[in-house]
C-alpha cells in the first residue's frame, strides 16, 4: 500500500489528469450536500411583545407563560419555531431558548426562563423533537423570571459556565447600558445526522418582550375620559385616567385620517402617573356643521409606542361660549318684570287721592251776581265722590284783598244778612283774623269737621239745608265763577278755600 502511494506519488507527473480516489471524493460530495441541504431555523410564531409580567423568584408563584402573538380573549396561541427545507438525513433536532439583550449585538442577559422543559437553576430551556414526525414546536409554560440587581453577575456567570453565547459577544460584564425590562429569546438549533454527525444552525431571536410593570415599557392603555365631546375650537381640558406612564416620554394624539394633532399639557399635569388633565387642540376646520368624531390615543416617545384609541367628538363651533345671549335674555325678562311692578304701582299712585292745592273762587261783578233763586242748589249725596279736603289748614289773611273787588263785598254782604245761625256757628275762640277755621261746625258747636270726607260732608250740608230751602231762600254753596278742577286736593297753606268775615270786621 505504502509502494503504491510512492509509487502514486513518483508517477504524480503523468497522471496529473487522474481524479481523486473515491472514497474521498464521496466524503466532500456529501459534505457539500449536507451544507447545501441543511435546513435553516425559523420562528414561526413571534412572542407577544406586551402584558408579559416579570416575575422575581421571591414572589414564590409561577412566572406565568408567553403567549404567541396572535393570542386573543377566545383562543390562545404559543411561540413556535419550525424546521425549513430538506430533512431526509436529519435524525434528531435539539434547540435551547435563551434570553439576550434587546439591541444588537445580543449578548446574554440576566433574567432566566423558568417552565417545564427548563431545567430547575439553569435559566434556559431545551427541548428536543424528531423532525419527520413535526417540523413544528410550541414552547407551552415559558415564563421569564427576573433577578435582583445584586444577583446580576452572578446570573451571567452562570451564562458562561454553560457556555451560552449565541452571537460570541464575549460575555462582556458591563451591565450598565442593559435593559432589564425588555428582552429577546434566542433560538439555538443543533441538527443530528443519521451517520452520527452534529451541525449547528444559525441562531435565530424574537421579537422583543417588554415587562408589563415597567413603565417605560408597558402597554399603553387609555381607561376613561371624562369628557368625549367638544367644540371644534378647542382648548376643553380633559381628565384622562390611563395605565402607568412615564411623564417625560409620553403625549397625547388627535387624529382623523392625515389630520394629526398633539393635545396641550405638561409634565406637572401627569398625576402619579395614572393621571393626565390636557386641552383638546383647534380641529383643523372650524367651520363644521355637525360633529366629527375622530381618535385619541397615547404615544410614547422612547419606541414610539401607540395604545389602543378612543373616540372623541369634536362640534360645531359656538357662538355664545359663554352664555352671554342667555345671561342678557334672562336679564330682560327680570328687566320687563321690575318695570311691570313700577308700572302698576304708578297707576295706583294716580288713582290715589293726591294733595294739589283747589283753584281759588273769583267772585264776578255786583250786577252780574244772579239772584239767589237762580244759584244752583248744592250736590245732591252721591253725586260725585270728592278727596279729603283739609279744613284745619291755616289760611292767608290778604285772600280777599287780592281776589275781590268792592262790589264782590257787597254780595258777601248781602249773603251775610241772611246768615242763618242753624246753618253755620263759630266758637268765639275761633281766629279769623289768622285765617284759622279748626272749629267750624255743621249744627253743633264745636264739631271738627277734619274727620269727615267729602261725601259724609256733603250729606252733612244737604240735612242742615232740607229745613232752610222750605222756609228761606236756599244759600248758595257754590259762588259765582270757576269751579275747582278737583275739590279732593288741598295743600297746607289752604289756598282755595274761601274766608268768610264778619260785617264788623269789614
Amino acid at each position: 500500500m505504502s509502494a503504491h502511494r510512492r509509487g502514486g506519488r513518483v508517477s504524480a507527473g503523468p497522471s496529473r489528469g487522474q481524479t481523486c480516489p473515491p472514497q474521498q471524493g464521496q466524503a466532500e460530495t456529501d459534505l457539500l450536500d449536507r451544507i447545501l441541504e441543511r435546513p435553516t431555523l425559523a420562528v414561526a410564531e413571534q412572542p407577544k411583545e406586551r402584558g408579559m409580567r416579570f416575575r422575581y423568584e421571591c414572589e414564590g408563584r409561577s412566572a406565568g407563560s408567553i403567549l404567541g402573538a396572535n393570542s386573543g380573549d377566545s383562543s390562545k396561541t404559543l411561540p413556535a419555531i419550525e424546521l425549513q427545507g430538506p430533512i431526509q438525513h436529519i435524525k434528531k433536532v435539539t434547540v435551547t431558548v435563551s434570553l439576550v439583550t434587546k439591541d444588537y449585538p445580543y449578548r446574554p442577559h440576566p433574567h432566566c426562563l423558568v417552565g417545564k422543559d427548563c431545567a430547575d437553576g439553569t435559566g434556559i430551556c431545551v427541548v428536543s423533537f424528531n423532525p419527520h414526525n413535526n417540523r413544528r414546536h410550541s414552547f407551552a409554560n415559558l415564563g421569564i423570571q427576573c433577578v435582583r440587581r445584586k444577583e446580576l453577575d452572578a446570573s451571567l456567570e452562570k451564562r458562561r459556565s454553560q457556555k451560552i453565547d449565541p452571537f460570541k459577544t464575549g460575555q462582556s460584564r458591563s451591565i450598565e447600558d442593559m435593559d432589564m425590562n425588555v428582552v429577546r429569546l434566542c433560538f439555538q438549533c443543533e441538527l443530528e445526522w443519521e451517520d452520527g454527525k452534529r451541525d449547528l444552525l444559525n441562531p435565530v431571536v424574537s421579537n422583543p418582550i417588554y415587562d408589563k410593570k415597567a413603565t417605560t415599557t408597558s402597554e399603553l392603555k387609555i381607561n376613561r375620559l371624562n369628557i368625549v365631546k367638544g367644540p371644534c375650537s378647542g382648548k376643553t381640558e380633559i381628565y384622562m385616567l390611563c395605565d402607568k406612564v412615564q411623564k417625560d416620554d409620553i403625549e397625547i394624539i388627535f387624529k382623523r385620517g392625515s389630520w394629526e394633532a398633539k393635545a396641550e399639557f405638561a409634565q406637572t399635569d401627569v398625576h402619579r402617573q395614572i393621571a393626565i388633565v390636557f386641552k383638546t387642540p383647534p380641529y383643523q376646520e372650524q367651520d363644521v356643521g355637525e360633529e366629527v368624531e375622530v381618535n385619541v390615543f397615547l404615544r410614547r416617545l422612547s419606541d414610539h409606542m401607540d395604545s389602543d384609541p378612543v373616540t372623541f367628538s369634536y362640534q360645531p363651533q359656538n357662538s355664545d361660549p359663554y352664555e352671554v345671549k342667555r345671561k342678557r335674555k334672562i336679564k330682560t325678562d327680570i328687566s320687563f318684570t321690575d318695570r311691570s311692578c313700577v308700572a302698576a304701582k304708578n297707576v295706583a299712585a294716580v288713582e290715589a287721592p293726591s294733595s294739589q292745592p283747589f283753584e281759588a273762587f273769583h267772585f264776578g261783578p255786583a250786577e252780574s251776581c244772579p239772584a239767589l233763586d237762580e244759584m244752583p242748589l248744592p250736590a245732591q249725596p252721591g253725586a260725585s265722590t270728592l278727596g279729603e279736603i283739609h279744613y284745619s289748614d291755616p289760611q292767608d289773611d290778604n285772600l280777599f284783598s287780592q281776589t275781590i273787588s268792592p262790589e264782590d263785598i257787597c254780595t258777601i254782604t248781602h249773603l251775610l244778612e241772611l246768615y242763618d245761625p242753624t246753618i253755620f256757628s263759630f266758637d268765639q275762640g275761633s281766629n279769623f283774623a289768622q285765617g284759622e277755621m279748626d272749629n267750624v261746625t255743621l249744627g253743633v258747636s264745636g264739631q271738627d269737621l277734619g274727620y269727615y270726607n267729602d261725601v259724609q260732608f256733603n250729606q252733612l250740608v244737604n240735612e242742615n239745608q232740607a229745613p232752610l230751602r222750605e222756609s228761606a231762600p236756599c244759600l248758595p254753596l257754590s259762588l259765582p265763577g270757576p269751579a275747582p278742577l278737583d275739590l279732593g286736593q288741598c295743600d297746607n297753606d289752604g289756598r282755595g278755600l274761601v274766608q268768610v268775615k264778619t260785617e264788623g270786621e269789614l
